[in-house]
């Protein structure tokens, strides 16, 4: 799914790259919608801080030298946000505002609507009643 999305944005990701961020910040102790916000997020967290990705054994150095690390911050945090949102959405029992938080990070292999889901609705207070008590 990973490589997936980076093959899905404009600039040029290598496959490599998405493994060794997969390798680093993917937990494989939480299911899948939660393991994937948290990898967007470390990941995040980490190309904003300035990481570079390089070579795990160490022997090549950066694993592709001419990426455009502003513009894949930029995508990260894109991905990033709309997952934040999808569990969220999760959470609150609102599965179709979650698929398409989902179908925007992981395109049209995911299935969504393109409608953005409509706000819920919110009930209006009741009215306050003044009852004598006793």
């Amino acid at each position: 799914m990973l490589k997936r999305w980076a093959s899905d944005q404009d600039i040029k990701i290598k496959s490599l790259v998405m493994e060794v961020l997969a390798l680093s910040y993917l937990p494989t102790d939480l299911n899948q919608p939660a393991a994937l916000k948290q990898f967007f997020v470390a990941t995040t967290y980490a190309i904003d801080g300035g990481e570079e990705v390089t070579d795990p054994a160490d022997y090549c150095g950066p694993v592709q030298a001419d990426l455009d690390y502003d513009t894949f911050a930029d995508r990260l945090r894109t991905a990033r946000d709309h997952a934040s949102k999808a569990m969220q959405a999760s959470a609150n029992n609102d599965a179709a505002t979650a698929q398409w938080h989902w179908g925007q990070i992981f395109g049209d292999d995911f299935p969504h609507s393109d409608a953005k889901p409509a706000a819920p609705a919110v009930a209006a207070p009741r009215p306050v009643k003044d009852t004598p008590q006793g």
